[in-house]
């Protein structure tokens, strides 16, 4: 279950594209240290109060190329500031990964306990109150035993009837807690 936690669960997933992105960004941010090149074309025709109209169009070309300066302050901090959002959303996912394998092996160890509680009250302890609730009955039936502890042996079979309910109740809660703990859709 841990493994398929790691794997799939969807905060896991989440905080895995908030890392990469976070690694785009300290790569996007060592890019400002590159000079930056722009071109700029234009045309336009003079419409001035003084100028003919004779429908002649100018034409502009620029190439602009744009050095970092001031020894590079700016896009130092830039780099600085994108890793430490990357180291952040590494602590963050790893504090996230821990997060979930803990709360997986939790919800497995309820389910675990949920499931040796059934088991225990379906195996032993209703059989047991089973018989004692039968040899009550006949012992009743021979006059050898009185009512009041038939109607005894009866009344611990059905709390422990209901006991047992109620565990299966509880496993199967704790089976759909690790499920959704792990990212499984439950049932």
């Amino acid at each position: 279950m841990e493994d398929y936690a790691e794997t799939s669960h969807p905060s896991l997933k989440s905080s895995a594209l908030q890392l990469e992105a976070a690694r785009k960004g300290v790569d996007l941010a060592k890019k400002a240290y590159l000079p930056d090149f722009q071109v700029i074309g234009s045309s336009f025709t003079p419409r001035g109060p003084f100028s003919a109209n004779n429908g002649a169009m100018y034409y502009q070309f620029e190439l602009d190329l744009i050095i970092p300066l001031y020894f590079f302050t700016k896009e130092k901090y830039g780099v600085e500031q994108a890793q430490r959002n990357q180291a952040a959303a590494e602590a963050g996912n790893i504090s996230n990964r821990q997060q979930i394998v803990l709360a997986v092996n939790s919800a497995y160890a309820t389910y675990e306990q949920a499931k040796s509680q059934a088991q225990f009250l379906k195996e032993r302890q209703v059989p047991q109150a089973d018989a004692a609730y039968k040899v009550g009955l006949t012992q009743y039936s021979n006059n050898g035993q009185g009512f009041n502890d038939l109607l005894t042996a009866q009344t611990q079979l059905r709390s422990l009837e209901v006991q047992l309910a109620l565990a299966e109740s509880n496993l199967l809660q704790a089976q759909a807690v690790l499920l959704v703990t792990s990212g499984k859709e439950p049932f």
